[in-house]
């Protein structure tokens, strides 16, 4: 009788065990499902206000100066000089770093998305001579996207972008904080496009007022969007 008594405690202890494990998996796979929503809604979110800034002709942000810049200088599509720049970033990363993890692996399939989003945007949105006051206007709204894209992607907290992803290698490199080389990384894209279109066509290309505007408010607008959406994304993830 003890015997039995003992296997069916057994039996229960047992039961009451698996239910949990079930139910922390659950939760798991259900926490990272909602994780890539997010990193998707924002990797299209962050693609409409890049393809959304080039229509604009006042200047594009420094991180999409490079690949704007030569779709027009080599007649090539947004989206295939975006997915060969940050190709050249993994790269670069991995020839620094003297390795191809998984993380970097993984931007790759980033990187591919992006461009894809960003030729179906480039392809959908048409393009107009916009006076300055609404091209002025389409500038702000796009650098807004931009930035809330920006922060969903991060906020999922999944796979670094290259333009990050570089950037952090160097970082991790050099000793520097991610600040004050990033900085530095966004002034050597823009000095890098002036002098491509200078050599190639006699001109600069997509650098302008756009440009200067957008370096301070993408940044911002992050800033705007987890003080504005933090706290329901939370909610939302958990």
């Amino acid at each position: 009788m003890g015997k039995i008594l003992k296997i069916i405690s057994l039996e229960i202890q047992v039961c009451s065990i698996i239910p949990l494990k079930i139910d922390k998996n659950m939760i798991n796979l259900n926490n990272k499902i909602k994780r890539i929503i997010l990193y998707l809604i924002g990797m299209n979110i962050m693609a409409l206000g890049i393809v959304l800034n080039t229509r604009t002709d006042l200047g594009v942000a420094a991180i999409s100066s490079v690949p704007f810049a030569y779709s027009i200088l080599l007649n090539k599509s947004l989206g295939l000089t975006t997915f060969i720049l940050y190709i050249i970033f993994i790269v670069i990363q991995c020839i620094i770093l003297k390795k191809f993890d998984y993380k970097l692996f993984m931007q790759i399939p980033m990187a591919f998305l992006v461009s894809i989003f960003i030729e179906i945007f480039d392809i959908t949105l048409p393009t107009y001579k916009l006076p300055f006051n609404i091209a002025f206007i389409t500038l702000l709204i796009s650098n807004t996207l931009t930035g809330l894209g920006v922060y969903l992607m991060t906020k999922a907290n999944l796979i670094l972008d290259p333009g990050n992803g570089i950037v952090e290698t160097l970082c991790e490199y050099l000793k520097r904080p991610f600040s004050y080389l990033r900085i530095r990384f966004d002034i050597s894209l823009v000095i890098f496009t002036c002098i491509s279109g200078l050599v190639i066509k006699g001109e600069i290309v997509g650098i302008g007022l756009g440009t200067i505007i957008s370096a301070y408010l993408i940044g911002k607008m992050v800033g705007v969007s987890e003080q504005l959406l933090d706290t329901k994304i939370n909610k939302f993830i958990l």
